[in-house]
């Protein structure tokens, strides 16, 4: 019963009877049909309502005892307790003022959890009912999908915790598996205790279990230990101390260790026998912005430190990472009136090398910014960018680089405002010096400045059944001078600009209702500076049938070789059921992004490719959610990945069963760079005991 149920049955009472107000010295108040009394005993009958500072009770008749407080109830008992419980009954006697009682039978529900336990009688405690001959659920009522039969159970209300004894776990009406003993908590809230544990069988790794403890000493941080066994693997464990130490800002350190058996990691071939880690994150919106209310800050930082790869992928029974490249940032930003500051690091941890003194690292980079602002007259803007990059490593050349960028435009409008355009100046320069390397020139420079001119326009035009806009765009890029000297290592990213001519086209229909039916976009590119002068033809439509179906077209048409150099067909559909996209992708070997920067003319290390990529989703039938996705390459005939399965849901349980195909790195002694993993996977979630999972899959060894 849902305590709402029971607010509606007061206000029902307004018509009844009640005995004259008058407060008992437990300040418990009586309404009934018919209210009697003899000394200090109340007798009510018919649609008996009884409140307390502590319960909300209603039932057919009540005995209370005035003097002492015992209070005996009969007939389609409920009783209130807080927020949170509630229980039916069909005979209960309890005391008001000890809170000590005794039911038979007894129906009681956590509002919190969905959790309900039905017995043939309890004993009820202030802050424990001790319960016989039980069965717990959160399913419905009637005929629930699980079950738990036990023969004695406690359940603690301060602690929110129960205990059960000789517990047989039933699927529906049949019993699956019993136990001496079983625990759970109901809470939800923040506290101290047990997580919920995450264990499963895989054929590699063996049984896997998990058991999260967590601590909650204070409101302000918390910790979280996880250990772990594999027990065809190994053993580990990983812990995480999460902060709030203002009311802009939360940080969190996580770190671990996971010791292989030295049978696995023989077997595997693996690099390292033990993975271990430290990361450390940090975020505050206001540094020193909460004291100074004329500038804007924020703080941010992600430290990752780890020996392998399998340091993440040890971590949790479904944590991979893809990268073997482990990466560390901190940036710190301020910002007053119109001047930005930005100071930025990265550290990178490559995993798959042995030493990381050849890695390449940013540490540190300043940025200065100052935002665009009219000078000498409101149409004419300028702007300056001031970027200060190091580039350090223990061995192998080093640099520092200078960058300079400041753009000056000016703005006209024509034909009442129909027409734009704009003029702009643009300089760019820097300035890098090297070291820890003598076999190189130990400076380069580079300086250029270009020109911009832009002309463009918006418009739009209402017809009789649809609704037109377009927004019509040509730019010309002019590079004026330009001067290079010195020597420019090949990690040092140069602002260089080609001479280009760029036409954009982007336009919208809608129809009567206002509803997007067309949108369209067209690009082309005149290089001035290349053998070929026309880049590859942009164009992208997308029709939209309705509103839960469109189709896209994007292709790009070089003119250089007469042919379609990339094609991509997709059509998408998505409503409360159904969700699916279907795209084929069609790339030639001559296809060239354009761009308005240099870049390298040869395309001979280009390689055709087709794909096919599949994504599916419904929930037409009830409860069911049924997936797939297929990512299949159509040059090489073989399927990149796949997955396809099934999840039912219900209010008290979910399982799901997938095939899928993934790709786990680790780090061997070899050149072997990754696993493929491929096979089913199997999950059981009941709510709120927890989850089950099985992975019986096979693997196979992706060399570099």
């Amino acid at each position: 019963m849902r305590i709402r149920f029971f607010f509606l049955l007061l206000l029902s009472l307004g018509s009844l009877w009640a005995a004259p107000t008058q407060k008992t010295p437990q300040d418990v108040e009586v309404l009934a049909n018919n209210v009697s009394k003899e000394g200090t005993l109340v007798h009510a009958v018919g649609n008996v309502v009884l409140y307390s500072p502590k319960y909300l009770i209603t039932a057919d008749e009540a005995f209370y005892d005035q003097a002492n407080g015992d209070l005996e109830l009969f007939g389609n008992i409920t009783l209130l307790e807080g927020v949170n419980y509630a229980s039916r009954s069909g005979h209960t006697k309890i005391n008001l003022n000890t809170d000590k009682g005794v039911s038979d039978p007894l129906f009681f529900f956590d509002e919190s959890s969905d959790v309900w336990i039905k017995c043939e009688n309890a004993i009820l405690n202030p802050d424990t009912y001790i319960t016989q001959k039980s069965i717990v659920s959160s399913c419905n009522t009637q005929d629930p999908d699980w079950k738990i039969a036990f023969t004695s159970g406690e359940f603690d209300k301060e602690n929110k915790w129960l205990h059960l004894y000789n517990p047989v776990f039933y699927a529906g009406d049949i019993p699956v598996l019993y136990l001496p003993y079983f625990s759970f908590t109901t809470d939800k809230t923040r506290r101290t205790g047990l997580l919920k544990p995450e264990f499963g069988m895989s054929s590699q790794e063996g049984f896997y279990y998990m058991q999260p403890i967590y601590f909650a000493p204070d409101v302000n941080y918390d910790v979280e230990l996880r250990p772990q066994v594999r027990t065809n693997r190994g053993e580990g464990m990983h812990g995480t101390y999460r902060f709030v130490d203002s009311a802009y800002s939360n940080g969190s350190i996580t770190t671990g260790y996971f010791k292989e058996h030295s049978s696995y990691a023989k077997d595997e071939n693996l690099k390292n026998d033990s993975h271990y880690g430290l990361q450390m994150t940090y975020d505050r919106s206001q540094l020193l912005s909460e004291k100074y209310n004329t500038i804007e800050d924020g703080l941010w930082f992600d430290i990752n430190y780890l020996n392998d790869i399998d340091y993440f992928n040890t971590m949790r029974n479904d944590t991979l990472s893809y990268d073997k490249l482990a990466t560390s940032r901190f940036n710190y930003y301020i910002k007053h009136n119109e001047d930005y500051f930005g100071f930025y690091a990265k550290y990178y941890i490559d995993t798959s090398l042995v030493t990381n003194d050849t890695t390449l690292q940013e540490l540190p980079t300043l940025h200065y910014h100052h935002f665009s602002n009219p000078l000498l007259f409101d149409n004419l803007l300028y702007s300056v960018d001031y970027q200060a990059h190091n580039y350090t490593r223990s061995e192998g050349i080093t640099a520092f680089q200078n960058e300079f960028n400041a753009p000056f435009t000016l703005y006209f409008s024509f034909l009442e405002d129909y027409l734009h355009a704009s003029v702009s100046e643009n300089i760019y320069a820097t300035h890098i010096a090297y070291g820890n390397d003598d076999t190189q020139e130990n400076e380069g420079k580079y300086w250029r400045n270009y020109h911009k001119f832009s002309l463009y326009t918006e418009l739009s035009k209402p017809y009789d059944n649809f609704y037109h806009t377009m927004y019509l765009n040509l730019d010309q890029i002019l590079p004026s001078k330009e001067d290079e000297n010195g020597y420019v290592a090949n990690f040092i990213a140069l602002n260089t600009l080609t001479k280009s001519t760029s036409l954009t086209l982007k336009e919208f229909f809608y129809n009567e209702d206002g509803e997007k039916k067309v949108s369209h976009s067209l690009k082309q590119i005149y290089y001035s500076d290349y053998d070929y002068k026309y880049g590859d033809l942009e164009n992208d439509l997308k029709y939209y049938v309705t509103d839960k179906i469109y189709l896209g077209h994007n292709l790009h048409y070089s003119h250089e070789f007469s042919k379609v150099s990339r094609n991509q067909v997709s059509i998408n559909y998505a409503d409360d059921i159904y969700s699916t996209s279907l795209r084929y992708t069609y790339q030639d070997k001559t296809y060239r992004e354009n761009t308005i920067y240099k870049v390298s003319q040869d395309i001979s290390s280009n390689k055709d490719y087709s794909f096919v990529t599949l994504y599916a989703d419904s929930k037409y039938f009830t409860h069911y959610n049924i997936f797939s996705s297929v990512d299949y390459d159509v040059q090489d005939d073989q399927f990149r990945s796949w997955n396809i399965g099934f999840k039912k849901s219900l209010k008290c349980w979910d399982y799901s069963i997938q095939y899928r195909d993934k790709i786990t790195p680790k780090l061997t002694s070899a050149s072997v760079d990754s696993v493929n993993r491929e096979g089913i996977m199997f999950m059981f979630n009941i709510y709120p005991l927890g989850s089950v999972g099985y992975d019986l899959s096979r693997e196979s060894e992706q060399k570099f």
